[in-house]
């Protein structure tokens, strides 16, 4: 499952002496990702030391700091309080980062970054738990027998790059890991990388929708790779992708162990190419590549139907085709992948 963790910058609310729009651009990002609060698919962490670090930087209790701050920058398109409930809630419904990847603290220092992530903190008390989360998030990527490679830390809206470089003279760490690998000790640094976003679209594009699909075990994780394909097949057009508005298409039974048997053929882009066909179906491109399922070899044969649903079939490649439902709903439903001399279409 992909996960995010979330930076404590991201709910702690802004200084006095921050403008009208760095208040109105915290609001939005909370905004966000609130959604992923109802997403099944992610899971979302927060540091077990956010809140204590947060009462230490003064940026706590939220609502407290939050009506000080609208009504100095009078801001009134957002009420203080419902937005100070959502980054609470964000807080209490996010589990410990910490005991979930079971490393509980480390002991480092001489942290650097690239870019300089750490300078998005004004505070040091921020910035030193900003600190202490990359490290350990850098270490599960490049440290662990099974790494933790579909994580990305939530920041707020900084001027850097997606991958951030980390280095660290790390002296200790406290982990009931059992798949640890050696750190470098000190005086050689340590070094990895993490990935960042600021906002939801980031986090998508961080997503490996191919990764995703090979793990999948049922029709979920087949439609959240979908989902992501599609998302940023938009992107790749230039149209404004919306999460929520992609859908309108289902799987057969069949789909799935077909397409199993095709990739334990040995083809390691099928996956991929096969994310590509079933993101041009779903937005109608590339249709010179579609044709009719016929009820026989005959290119005057009726097209086949399963009740007023139409069969049609797609190329993915010279080699392998998609056979999918056109339903009278709309939607769509994938039926099969297979090889071209397979010709049958799952009912």
């Amino acid at each position: 499952m992909p996960s995010v963790t979330i930076d404590s910058c991201v709910l702690a609310a802004p200084l006095l002496t921050a403008s009208r729009d760095d208040v109105l651009e915290y609001v939005e990002t909370l905004l966000d990702w609130k959604k992923l609060l109802d997403e099944p698919w992610v899971a979302i962490y927060m540091s077990e030391h956010a809140v204590e670090a947060m009462i230490d930087a003064g940026v706590y209790p939220l609502r407290k700091e939050l009506k000080r701050l609208f009504s100095a920058k009078g801001i009134q398109e957002y009420d203080a309080n419902t937005v100070g409930l959502l980054a609470e809630e964000l807080l209490k419904k996010t589990p410990g980062f910490e005991t979930y990847f079971r490393i509980r603290d480390v002991l480092s220092e001489d942290v650097f970054t690239q870019p300089d992530l750490l300078s998005i903190h004004t505070g040091p008390e921020l910035s030193s738990e900003l600190a202490r989360i990359v490290v350990i998030i850098a270490i599960l990527r490049s440290c662990c027998r099974h790494p933790v490679l579909d994580h990305s830390l939530i920041v707020k809206p900084w001027q850097g790059s997606t991958v951030v470089r980390v280095g660290a003279h790390v002296h200790d760490i406290e982990t009931t890991r059992d798949d640890m690998m050696a750190l470098p000790s000190p005086p050689e640094y340590f070094e990895g990388d993490i990935l960042t976003c600021q906002n939801f679209r980031e986090f998508v594009l961080n997503l490996d929708e191919t990764a995703i699909w090979s793990a999948a075990e049922d029709e979920v994780g087949f439609s959240l790779a979908v989902k992501i394909a599609v998302y940023k097949y938009r992107l790749e057009r230039n149209i404004e992708p919306d999460w929520d508005t992609i859908q309108g298409f289902s799987f057969g039974n069949e789909f799935y162990r077909r397409m199993r048997e095709c990739e334990q053929g040995g083809d390691r882009g099928l996956v991929g190419r096969t994310l590509r066909c079933l993101s041009e179906t779903i937005d109608e491109q590339n249709m010179r590549a579609v044709h009719a399922k016929r009820t026989g070899s005959g290119g005057g044969d009726p097209q086949e139907l399963r009740d007023q649903n139409k069969a049609w079939r797609r190329d993915i490649d010279r080699e392998y085709h998609l056979h999918y439902w056109e339903c009278d709903d709309g939607t769509i439903e994938f039926a099969s992948v297979g090889p071209h001399n397979m010709f049958d279409i799952p009912r």
